[in-house]
């Protein structure tokens, strides 16, 4: 329980600086209804551009740019237009979320509604006896282009803004996929209600810190 308050209670800073997904909201409060689960860090889906040798290099990889939003043409040529030390890379992901439960049963059914929902490469990803068993619920969306090389850019400047247009359509279909799992898991949990959750969530919207549910 003591875990669970202190990731609830990050939820909410994060929201707060900007680090979690608004779109991310409505499902992660309702996760973190039932008293056998709780939620970690997640991400809806993402943009990104980065300087690496190879786009899945841990080493000597720097993030150019990061959203999780749709992109802009003026956004894409920002980025291209800058010094690449490396190769410029443009990776698409979509949703990746993370959640905890004490409970096998729990397991199952987070399980069986994040493939229904279309995230289909969800699973487990640890068994601890003080964290429980992780969940990470994520699709195969994905799109990895090259973008750049010392000068040359790969993206012809006919054709940029239909490649913008796929980048950013692949993104929002992640999304609705986040939309879809939502509805999924309101009409499952809580199956048993978290009271500590509930009343700190009745207080927050009664001083209307909550702007986006």
């Amino acid at each position: 329980m003591v875990r669970k308050k202190e990731f609830w209670n990050r939820l909410w800073e994060d929201l707060e600086i900007g680090y979690l997904d608004e779109d991310l909201l409505p499902l992660l409060i309702r996760l973190n209804m039932d008293k056998n689960v709780y939620t970690l860090s997640s991400c809806s889906g993402r943009i990104v551009f980065s300087d690496s040798t190879y786009p899945w290099s841990r080493e000597e990889t720097s993030i150019v740019f990061k959203k999780h939003e749709p992109i802009t043409l003026k956004d894409f040529y920002d980025v291209v237009d800058k010094p690449v030390i490396r190769r410029l890379w443009l990776n698409v992901t979509g949703p990746i979320i993370h959640v905890s439960t004490c409970k096998p049963s729990y397991t199952s059914k987070i399980l069986k509604l994040a493939r229904i929902a279309g995230l289909k490469h969800s699973g487990i990803l640890s068994i601890n006896r003080s964290k429980g068993i992780i969940l990470e619920l994520m699709s195969g969306i994905k799109v990895t282009q090259l973008i750049k090389v010392d000068n040359k850019v790969f993206i012809n400047d006919e054709r940029v803004e239909e490649f913008i247009d796929i980048v950013n359509k692949t993104l929002l279909e992640g999304k609705k996929l986040v939309f879809k799992l939502t509805k999924l898991v309101e009409k499952e949990l809580p199956v048993e209600r978290d009271d500590f959750i509930l009343n700190d969530l009745e207080n927050r919207l009664a001083d209307k810190r909550i702007k986006y549910i």
